[in-house]
């Protein structure tokens, strides 16, 4: 399991460079993902500001490219969210007495290790089926999610080939052993990719109702 860093919610620049030397890797000697709580307890709209605020204070320009706010109790397999080659996702999680877990599957470099390209790799085992999890296991970390509290992952979400200065992305999946019918886990979820010509993001109207709004989707 990977411990994790300190948001403090008034100066997220702070924790920024660390995130962002961790998750936005382009050789493998960076885990890929970072784990972050708070040192004190945080609002919906206070956890969403931090969310974007520390993405804003990376060396490198992001824009959003989707905004999401959910409540879910279904545990998913190892998968990447749908997003451009080069991407990150920033999830951040409401307190709630729901336990789940979670883990990332460093799907790059098991591709590098087997000796194929990203795509070759993930044809030849799909994530999706038993056996390709199974393949996928000396890759994976489970994270030590704090309970009873809000937190944030952020994730290299890309998929693209290892080399050149290529963003090496990973694969993800969460579990709930006990959903509880009577109970909520609300998850707000970022999109980024790298501004560039032709990518210039969601309006900014679109930020704002994401850190404003109360209703899910």
């Amino acid at each position: 399991m990977t411990e994790p860093l300190l948001l403090p919610p008034d100066d997220v620049a702070a924790v920024a460079p660390a995130v962002f030397a961790r998750v936005w890797r382009t050789s493998l000697d960076q885990p890929g993902f970072a784990l972050l709580r708070f040192p004190r307890p945080v609002g919906s709209r206070e956890l969403r500001r931090a969310m974007v605020e520390l993405v804003a204070a990376f060396r490198a320009d992001f824009v959003p490219e989707r905004f999401g706010r959910f409540d879910q109790q279904v545990s998913s397999k190892f998968h990447r969210d749908g997003a451009p080659p080069a991407s990150l996702l920033v999830l951040g999680y409401e307190p709630t007495l729901v336990r789940s877990r979670f883990w990332v599957a460093d799907v790059s470099a098991a591709a590098v290790s087997a000796g194929l390209s990203l795509a070759e790799y993930l044809k030849t085992n799909n994530p999706m089926f038993p056996a390709g999890e199974a393949a996928l296991q000396p890759f994976v970390t489970e994270l030590a999610l704090p309970f009873g509290e809000a937190f944030v992952i952020v994730m290299n979400n890309s998929q693209l080939p290892h080399g050149s200065t290529n963003p090496l992305g990973l694969l993800h999946k969460a579990v709930i052993e006990f959903p509880d019918p009577n109970g909520s886990r609300v998850i707000n979820s970022v999109g980024f990719t790298p501004r560039a010509e032709g990518i210039t993001g969601l309006p900014s109207a679109d930020v704002e109702r994401f850190l404003v709004r109360d209703e899910l989707d």
